[in-house]
């Protein structure tokens, strides 16, 4: 079994003091000797600590982040009936009207408040002879582009393109932490099921006690969310402190999911978060990066033992996602 070397001492440091840690990849991405074992070494401390962390030197432009905040913005700006458009469908793509979820922790029904914020649901762009498409596979529809706003699609597709390029960079590291080889998780992500959720929190005075997004964690693998200029994420920490997340300028925040937890046999932690009403209009560009539809999420060998026995039944990500969307959104009948 390849033992790998000690997380670093700041890793180490800012996970015990549950502060948020940094992990640079540009040792890792570079491919410099014995860079991925020390990567995957900080991963692991992070993910059986704490779940939530960022990344710097990923790689993604900032003009690109820049431009896709840009876009979202003047679509959030459309008069509401524009919009409404492209209302949300049984995919999940579409326009998502202010109130129209209930964010859940692990499915619980500890939040009862709908969120107030919108949203632009996006999956993987496919065409209409797509096999998934021509089957009806749920959450693999045809993505609903809105009028009126030049240059979104272009744009965010091209974002799609780069996440998808640094979460499948990821994987070797998440493999090597779970004690695999680090192309353990590639066959399970050669239809790689992503879920492009841009949001838009506006600043009210009239909360009413709502959030703009409920404590709740990720349905997924896990999710890519670049920083915004405007403040509101905060995470739970262990301890059970709800803290800011700190601005950290071209970095991306890396949260692990809820489907991740059950693969790993409750070893890796799905952290929850929520966003408050902010000072000022806040977006977000928020990318779930989770395996194939039919990928099992059977508690890897690694992750069960005598003390840590099976916590979970095996279950498929579609019907794992399937489960978290219908517990989280309203459905498109009561939209219209």
């Amino acid at each position: 079994m390849l033992t790998l070397p000690s997380p670093s001492e700041r890793i180490r440091f800012n996970v015990e003091n549950e502060q948020v840690p940094i992990l640079d990849l540009l040792s890792y991405l570079n491919g410099e000797s014995g860079a991925i074992y020390q990567a995957a070494s900080d991963l692991q401390y992070i993910q059986e600590n704490l779940g939530f962390y960022y990344i710097t030197n990923h790689g993604v432009s900032s003009e690109l982040l820049t431009r896709a905040f840009e876009k979202v913005k003047i679509f959030f700006d459309l008069p509401e009936e524009e919009k409404r458009k492209i209302i949300v469908n049984n995919h999940q793509i579409g326009f998502v009207p202010s109130k129209a979820s209930i964010m859940k922790t692990e499915l619980s029904d500890t939040n009862t408040m709908a969120d107030l914020n919108e949203g632009l649901s996006l999956m993987r762009e496919r065409s209409p002879d797509d096999p998934k498409v021509l089957a009806g596979v749920r959450f693999s529809g045809l993505n609903q582009w809105p009028a009126g706003v030049p240059g979104l699609k272009e744009t965010i597709l091209e974002y799609h393109y780069e996440m998808e390029k640094l979460a499948s960079s990821l994987l070797p590291l998440y493999a090597l932490a779970l004690e695999k080889s680090p192309n353990y998780f590639d066959e399970y992500f050669e239809d790689a099921h992503f879920y492009n959720r841009n949001s838009f929190y506006p600043a009210t005075n009239q909360s009413d006690g709502h959030q703009a997004l409920g404590e709740h964690t990720d349905h997924n693998f896990l999710a890519l969310l670049p920083m915004s200029e405007e403040p509101g994420l905060m995470y739970a920490t262990p301890s059970g402190k709800w803290c800011v997340a700190p601005k950290k300028n071209n970095a991306i925040v890396v949260n692990t999911g809820e489907f991740l937890k059950r693969w790993s046999n409750g070893r890796f932690l799905p952290t929850p978060h929520k966003v408050v009403v902010p000072n000022r209009d806040r977006y977000s560009l928020t990318f779930h990066y989770s395996p194939n539809d039919e990928t099992l999420a059977d508690p890897l060998d690694t992750c069960v033992s005598s003390t840590n026995p099976r916590k979970f039944e095996p279950k498929t990500f579609l019907e794992h996602m399937t489960d978290y969307i219908d517990a989280v959104y309203i459905p498109q009948k009561d939209l219209l």
